[in-house]
């Protein structure tokens, strides 16, 4: 699952349109098209180290995402058995919050924990980004 969150985060820093080499210096921003030395602010993007901290974020969120599927097992609206996914696509905003919150996939069909998660994503604070960042997450559950 690791491996999953590793290959979403690249291509979501792939998604920018900027070039594939590891050269993170901008394409803009100057007036001659340059950044000047020393100045590593990226301008306007997202640093690789935030990008780490969003899916740590995301990670931990892991424990309080699978109560959703529990709290849907007590509550008889899905089998005692079930297991499965849920993948999210949402849009974290300069303020650091996520919105346009969707499901993308999931393989539990059950509206109710779709929504839990998504609330679940929508209290984490991101913290603030220099520009809106479109991402995506699955949450994998299994009911005991």
């Amino acid at each position: 699952m690791r491996r999953f969150a590793l290959v979403l985060t690249l291509a979501a820093a792939a998604c920018g349109g900027k070039s594939k080499s590891a050269d993170t210096t901008p394409s803009g921003g100057g007036d001659d098209g340059t950044a000047a030395d020393g100045d590593d602010s990226g301008g306007d993007l997202v640093p690789p180290e935030r990008m780490d901290e969003i899916t740590a974020l995301l990670n931990r969120k892991r424990t309080a995402a699978s109560r959703c599927l529990a709290d849907a097992v007590n509550a008889g609206t899905i089998g005692k058995n079930a297991r499965g996914h849920v993948a999210l696509a949402f849009v974290i905003g300069t303020d650091g919050h996520a919105s346009d919150l969707k499901v993308t996939e999931t393989s539990l069909d059950n509206e109710g924990v779709e929504a839990c998660v998504m609330k679940k994503v929508e209290e984490i604070d991101f913290g603030p980004l220099p520009k809106s960042l479109e991402w995506s997450y699955a949450f994998a559950f299994e009911s005991m």
